[in-house]
């Protein structure tokens, strides 16, 4: 009886050290769970218990996985193939803002496939209104307005106006499409009417916006 009991024991003992074999996974160093990053390409790092390699690094826009600890393919927006002595890599496209989580695939001589649990993080909206080149067609009364920005959003909501006084005399919006990196540049066209005399002071109002975040100038310009 005895034996058995000893023979039972070992038994548990080991199938105790692969199940911990099996859930020792990689830790998420940079960026921290919970962490905010400013950077459109974040610099990931991990560590990993002894006897494990890395396989690859995965970036999603939601926390759930599958059984086996894979983000969904709908929700992965960046994979990072990795060598099995990485433990950092750097994404060649840029992420924008928004909330993501991230883990890293690895395997041990016991388990070909292992995720760590799913790390969250946050890059904030960044925006900023750079400049507004203006170009007046006296012949047609008409005004050229180039509004010129940078970005960390898809879609940034782009608006001008212009006032005389505190009185709107004209508006428009347009929904920009952003490249990361790429300066941004939205156009507009306003022809001036007949009631108002050419040359007249103006103040242009000039805004991008993005997920709440407004940023915006001012200007003065003459009605053409």
């Amino acid at each position: 009886m005895a034996r058995r009991w000893i023979v039972a024991l070992v038994a548990l003992a080991g199938a105790a050290i692969l199940a911990a074999t099996a859930l020792a996974t990689a830790t998420p160093v940079t960026p921290a769970p919970g962490a905010t990053v400013t950077s459109a390409h974040p610099r990931f790092t991990w560590t990993f218990p002894a006897g494990e390699w890395s396989q690859g690094l995965y970036v999603a826009r939601k926390p759930e996985v599958t059984p086996e600890g894979r983000f969904y393919d709908q929700a992965i927006v960046q994979v990072g193939v990795l060598v099995a002595a990485d433990r950092e890599w750097t994404p060649s496209v840029p992420l924008y803002a928004g909330s993501y989580w991230w883990n890293v695939w690895s395997s041990d001589p016991l388990s070909p496939v292992i995720f760590s649990t799913p790390a969250a993080f946050v890059i904030p909206v960044s925006l900023t209104l750079v400049d507004v080149k203006t170009r007046p067609y006296h012949s047609v009364h008409a005004l050229d307005l180039d509004v010129r920005w940078t970005a960390n959003v898809q879609r940034p909501l782009v608006r001008v106006r212009l006032l005389r006084g505190h009185k709107t005399v004209w508006k428009a919006t347009k929904t920009a499409y952003n490249t990361i990196g790429v300066p941004g540049s939205s156009r507009f066209s306003w022809k001036r009417s007949t009631g108002l005399k050419r040359g007249t002071r103006l103040t242009l109002v000039a805004a991008i916006s993005s997920n709440g975040l407004t940023r915006t100038r001012r200007f003065v310009v003459r009605a053409p």
